[in-house]
């Protein structure tokens, strides 16, 4: 005698054959699994999106000028599609580049170069995260000779959750690099020739944003601690004694919410920084400029009036104790955003500020003195050049006037 199926137990059977046979896809054919969770035609987009992204990507994170030259660091995924690597071009006063290299080399899944700084004798230090074989990541910090060939590479650390993003070089050749280990700030010091002197966790912070050396081989430290997806965090500033020792800290703001990403010296021993700062009742953020006395008091800030969502991610100091920030605006919040561009006088007075960019996502993220007093700009673009997402770099002349511009890249 057959017993009659009731609806309950025929779609409870059905619904134990489609997991089983979706196990079975998972274990054999991760790619069948897929097709039948997300549906043919979306698997085929997907690996179309995949393919289609696998290369024409440039950006550039950084840069350094010297007297006679800037050097500019990135990432690309166009030279070796599939791969993204460091990528380095040195200048003169402007383009074309005198060179140009990618690094990541083997057991690296993956590189990108995140800062830059320059070495005593005229080489390059570069500050980045490679991704390991075994699909963690890594703190990777590379010396260059002038002509951009390796001289050392080093991962300290293990492999994990790891990356830097700030780099600096101290009055003996040392080298210190800060960003994140095992999801806490972290800061390296190196010798010239790459040998360990110290490392620090700075559990007060999540990870560390910038930081540029002082007199006597001290380090000033900004980070953050308290982000969230949804919201800003709170910056905090360390200063590290020559031998690692955090001797104090200061919190930024003093009241709210707000994010520092970029940190430079000035003449007298003082700080300038710059970031976002979180709105009083709302979840935008502005423009946040501040400048500090040596033990980190804020003698002035700069946020715009009204309701521009703007961010500062690159500063650099002028010769008469002035400063310039680049960074982004956003044209249509979460969909499309310009480079922006601000200058200061010395003491906190908007001098100018100027967009650049085009009809699509354009960001500023370094910005440098050059010899001449005028202004080199990186970041990436969309509206321009050959690829997809561009190697973006412009001049400006001390009063903000466009004087070159190139794109870097390939469909």
């Amino acid at each position: 005698m057959r017993c009659k199926e009731t609806p309950l137990l025929g779609r409870l059977g059905r619904l134990v054959l489609l997991l089983l046979a979706g196990l079975l896809a998972l274990l054999c054919r991760p790619d069948a699994f897929l097709s039948l969770l997300v549906g043919h035609s979306d698997m085929e987009w997907a690996r179309e999106v995949e393919r289609e992204n696998s290369t024409g990507h440039e950006s550039a994170q950084g840069v350094v000028a010297t007297e006679s030259s800037f050097s500019v660091v990135g990432q690309t995924n166009s030279r070796q599609p599939g791969t993204q690597q460091a990528w380095v071009l040195h200048f003169g006063h402007a383009p074309p580049p005198l060179w140009e290299r990618t690094y990541g080399g083997a057991g690296m899944l993956g590189a990108s170069g995140h800062a830059i700084a320059s070495l005593p004798r005229g080489g390059l230090v570069m500050a980045g995260t490679a991704r390991g074989t075994e699909g963690g990541f890594w703190g990777w910090l590379l010396a260059l000779s002038p002509d951009g060939e390796v001289l050392w590479e080093r991962t300290p650390g293990h492999e994990g959750v790891h990356g830097f993003h700030a780099v600096s070089v101290l009055e003996d050749g040392s080298i210190v690099a800060g960003g994140t280990q095992d999801r806490v700030g972290w800061v390296v010091r190196m010798d010239s020739r790459g040998e360990l002197l110290w490392d620090v966790k700075l559990p007060q912070l999540e990870r560390v944003t910038a930081l540029v050396s002082l007199p006597a081989q001290r380090v000033a430290v900004m980070g953050t601690a308290e982000t969230s997806t949804t919201g800003l965090g709170i910056s905090q500033l360390v200063m590290m004694e020559s031998n690692g020792w955090a001797s104090w800290q200061k919190q930024l703001p003093a009241e709210g919410k707000g994010e520092l990403a970029a940190l430079a010296l000035l003449p007298d021993g003082g700080l300038v920084a710059t970031g976002r700062l979180g709105q009083p009742d709302s979840s935008d953020w502005s423009l946040w400029v501040v400048r500090m006395d040596p033990r980190g008091e804020p003698l002035w800030e700069h946020v715009p009036d009204g309701l521009q969502v703007e961010a500062g991610r690159a500063i650099t100091v002028l010769p008469d104790g002035g400063i310039a920030v680049a960074g982004l605006s956003w044209k249509e919040l979460l969909v499309d955003r310009d480079a922006k561009v601000w200058r200061f006088s010395a003491e906190g007075n908007l001098l100018w500020q100027k967009l650049c960019g085009g009809v699509k996502n354009d960001m500023g993220n370094g910005i440098a003195r050059l010899a001449d007093d005028s202004l080199v700009v990186v970041g990436s673009t969309l509206s321009k050049g050959a690829g997809k997402t561009d190697l973006w770099t412009f001049g400006l002349s001390p009063e903000g006037e466009l004087l070159w511009e190139e794109t870097f890249g390939s469909p």
